[in-house]
């Protein structure tokens, strides 16, 4: 299924435009792979394992340890959490912990009994990244990391073919400085969209990034219909893809909220930085207007969602069904 079908389409029929190298793209997705390979360095000299046990990681891929090290988005380490009345967490794998157990005593333990493991790891532990143990965590850069992580080898193959396929057409129409920016802002307003819903999870990926260059496919496909060939074709299977992939989204473990505010904010963004299409009929007070608007709504959820985040501790109860809806039985978790 091609997305970019329309855009190729563009590019085709306007012997005008000038075709952009796609740069961007191909720098990132070499970050991405040489990132990935790190992590697989990082996994066997942390667990002995260049690869995780399936049932710690079916992607096939580092253990959680790892993506935390790496700097997964991960509210622990990144906010205080005030529900917490101790300073001391369970080890995930492969992170040595260096609070002994003879240190904690039957009453600030984490579940008010005597440990089982030998010891116990501290917010310092977990994090790294120079955090103290005496200092709130605030590494607010777990917002931005993710993008260049991946969980394994599926998850991977399967973003770089879609980043590869379509952005490399977006970007060859567009230019690199505004498919960065969309890929950007799209990625990084995916990691912020409700991110305290998945609180014991490490997130990452560049899912909601692609997202963001979905929705620019979209809006693309609207602002060059004139000229596409079928459009309506090329509306429906877009539609399609979008439903499915985001259907998805709402299996355990996969986060589907950065790719709906992935979605949301590559909208946005596109509508204020793409250029207009002389065929489409839009006037330059109409074009204005849509991006002042779009301008005001993006730094309005920018800072609604980051304070949303850090300051207020309400979840949104329904928005679990935009997720992992407690149908599925491990969600009910």
């Amino acid at each position: 299924m091609t997305l970019s079908k329309g855009i190729e389409n563009d590019i085709k029929s306007s012997k005008e435009r000038k075709i952009y190298k796609p740069y961007f793209i191909i720098t990132i997705s070499i970050i991405q792979i040489i990132v990935f390979l790190i992590s697989f360095y990082i996994n066997y000299k942390s667990t002995g394992k260049v690869i995780s046990d399936l049932k710690d990681n079916f992607m096939i891929g580092p253990s959680d340890s790892v993506l935390i090290k790496m700097g997964a988005r991960y509210p622990l380490c990144m906010k205080k959490n005030k529900n917490s009345t101790t300073n001391y967490y369970e080890c995930p794998i492969g992170i040595q912990g260096t609070i002994p157990i003879e240190q904690i005593t039957l009453d600030n333990s984490p579940n008010g009994t005597l440990l089982k493991n030998p010891f116990y790891c501290s917010t310092s532990d977990i994090c790294g990244f120079g955090l103290k143990d005496n200092k709130n965590p605030n590494q607010w850069f777990r917002f931005f990391f993710p993008i260049f992580i991946h969980k394994g080898i599926l998850h991977i193959v399967i973003n770089l073919v879609f980043q590869i396929r379509c952005g490399m057409s977006l970007e060859k129409v567009y230019n690199f400085w505004r498919i960065m920016i969309i890929y950007f802002a799209s990625g990084i307003f995916g990691f912020i969209f409700e991110a305290g819903s998945l609180e014991k999870i490490p997130v990452i990926g560049c899912s909601g990034a692609l997202y963001g260059l979905i929705a620019c496919v979209l809006l693309d496909l609207i602002k060059n219909w004139k000229v596409i060939v079928n459009p309506v074709k090329d509306l429906i299977i877009l539609i399609i893809t979008i439903i499915i992939s985001l259907g998805f989204g709402i299996l355990p473990f996969i986060d589907n909220f950065s790719h709906i505010g992935g979605f949301i904010m590559g909208i946005l963004v596109s509508i204020i930085i793409l250029p207009s299409n002389k065929s489409s009929g839009q006037s330059q007070k109409t074009k204005m207007i849509s991006i002042i608007i779009s301008v005001l709504i993006s730094c309005f959820l920018f800072f609604w969602t980051i304070r949303q985040f850090y300051v207020s501790n309400k979840k949104c109860e329904w928005c679990q069904y935009l997720n992992c809806p407690p149908i599925i039985d491990i969600c009910k978790i």
